[in-house]
């Protein structure tokens, strides 16, 4: 039996319109993907500075954001290659490694700069923090970038339904016939069947959607081991937002999705996968 039946309904209405809104910018609209991806990391370092308020400097990190995106999207388009990538190109890779470098020296000078106030301990701990969370969290969206360009958004469409089928499938079979906790510590809402439901029906929509799209024209065994990626590790990404919000005692990153906190709750696992996904694609 669902529970505040109304708010769930709520819920399932955001979520369409949300999803409805993000497929017509990867099939229709590219200027509005670029326009949504920007939005959801600039409102991410926001929240990350709610969580994180002695690590995060805002300014810096929506700079350093709209610099990257701005970079590799230039890139791609100046050296044209946008066109169907199908294998690991260093080209493409050139962008973000610079990028890398260059936002890695800007923080450890900054926090260099500020170690008067903290002992060396403290500050190596801030650089390490902040290092990973900005490139976790932020670095991940950029790289939908180079994804969308693969077989004009289709990939990545795959990527995201994929791992929200998860999400979801997990959520109604946990909700249905969940018993067995699963890191229980972390998350007490999440159960084993609920994982392993999500799981099943993701790899069945998974591989659905891929044939529809003709998408295993790009490699077959690529886009399975993509799907079956997703599949039993996206869960992990949603484990690893659930832990941090534990340490920091705060119960949602935001509250600017209606019915669904910030958009760090909604992108939690999808920022996983779409480092899976790149991995895999271009590696294997």
């Amino acid at each position: 039996m669902i529970k505040d039946l109304p708010k769930f309904i709520f819920r399932i209405i955001t979520s369409l319109l949300l999803g409805s809104l993000f497929i017509y910018s990867v099939i229709g609209n590219k200027y509005l993907f670029y326009l949504l991806v920007i939005s959801f990391q600039v409102i991410s370092v926001i929240e990350l500075r709610r969580i994180f308020p002695n690590i995060i400097d805002s300014i810096l990190w929506i700079s350093l954001t709209l610099w990257i995106d701005g970079i590799v999207l230039i890139y791609l388009y100046k050296y044209e290659l946008i066109s169907n990538l199908s294998y690991f190109n260093y080209s493409i890779a050139f962008p973000f490694i610079l990028s890398i470098i260059i936002v890695m020296l800007i923080m450890i000078i900054k926090n260099i700069m500020n170690s008067k106030e903290f002992n060396n301990e403290i500050v190596l701990d801030k650089i390490v923090k902040e290092f990973f969370l900005f490139f976790y969290f932020i670095g991940a969206l950029t790289l939908s970038f180079i994804l969308f360009e693969i077989k004009n958004g289709l990939l990545l469409l795959l990527i995201v339904v994929t791992n929200y089928s998860h999400d979801i499938f997990a959520y109604f079979v946990g909700k249905t016939v969940g018993r067995t906790p699963f890191f229980n510590n972390i998350s007490p809402s999440k159960t084993f069947e609920g994982y392993l439901g999500g799981v099943l029906f993701s790899i069945i929509i998974g591989v659905i959607l891929a044939d529809k799209l003709d998408l295993f024209t790009l490699g077959q065994y690529k886009i399975l081991a993509i799907i079956i990626t997703i599949a039993f590790l996206c869960a992990f990404g949603d484990l690893f937002e659930s832990l941090i919000k534990r340490v920091t005692n705060i119960k949602e990153s935001g509250k600017i999705i209606l019915g669904h906190g910030g958009v760090l709750d909604r992108i939690d696992s999808l920022v996983f996968s779409i480092f899976l996904s790149t991995t895999i694609y271009f590696l294997i």
